[in-house]
């Protein structure tokens, strides 16, 4: 997290961390299956990548879920970043 962060606090921050956590996840995903495709990567590192793609599946489905909930929530400005950014992740 940046020093643009610190001044979340509450749902808000816990909006921000989550839809971060989810956008990063999402590109790392992305990543890890273009690399399986990818011929000059390893067979250890496609290993490794094949084990671990199931865990940040798993990590994106529960916090889709958790950010559905977020969003939800009256105390949040709809106008957001993350919470417009929220909407564009779980779409």
């Amino acid at each position: 997290m940046d020093h643009m962060d610190a001044g979340y606090v509450g749902l808000e921050r816990s909006l921000m961390v989550k839809t971060k956590t989810l956008d990063r996840l999402t590109k790392e995903l992305n990543e890890a299956n273009k690399k399986l495709k990818d011929d000059s990567v390893t067979s250890d590192k496609k290993t490794f990548l094949k084990a671990q793609m199931p865990k940040m599946e798993t990590e994106i489905g529960n916090l889709k879920k958790a950010l559905e909930e977020l969003l939800e929530e009256d105390e949040l400005d709809p106008r957001g970043e993350y919470f417009v950014l929220a909407q564009q992740l779980i779409a």
